[in-house]
């Protein structure tokens, strides 16, 4: 069987940003091939990531993570009892009780994006997951522990904590 490598640069990002949010390489190797339409080994994407320059961690500064507002409009269980629905995101209807799920069982313990997926998965489509794991990822709800763990920050703790409204 021929070696195969990846140069195609979109598939290469596309695996960077897959690594980046935590996903596993099998999982990263079964997405591609179904997205490209040719199968894409593991090994390959192990080549691809190792052949990855790492570039320095950038330091989040106090604007870059989510305001006590924008924490009650994704968190807040009254504001669930009016409208379920957050906002559109990646194609994907996201919704509080999603969100609020994923705070609750994960707000103090470290997770990666496949405990997310199995404990939300009577809830909704593995898709629908992913989109709202790129929204707290973008957000900065939740940070990087390591390569494949992470913890939701500080701030989001302190207002669960304190400042529910």
């Amino acid at each position: 069987m021929p070696m195969t490598t990846l140069c195609d640069p979109t598939i290469i990002s596309r695996v960077y940003e897959m690594k980046d949010k935590g996903v596993f390489i099998s999982d990263i190797a079964k997405i591609l091939s179904n997205e490209v339409g040719d199968k894409i080994t593991q090994i390959s994407i192990c080549r691809a990531l190792n052949a990855r320059e790492e570039e320095p961690q950038q330091e989040l500064t106090e604007l870059d993570y989510p305001s006590r507002m924008e924490m009650e409009e994704v968190f807040s269980e009254l504001l669930q009892k009016q409208e379920n629905r957050i906002c559109i995101f990646g194609g994907k209807q996201l919704k509080r009780n999603v969100m609020i799920e994923i705070l609750n069982k994960f707000m103090n313990k470290e997770f990666d994006f496949q405990e997310v997926k199995k404990n939300l998965y009577k809830t909704t489509d593995g898709d629908t997951v992913w989109q709202h794991w790129n929204y707290l990822l973008k957000g900065n709800y939740i940070e990087k522990v390591d390569d494949y763990k992470f913890k939701f920050c500080d701030r989001v703790k302190k207002w669960k904590t304190f400042g529910q409204v």
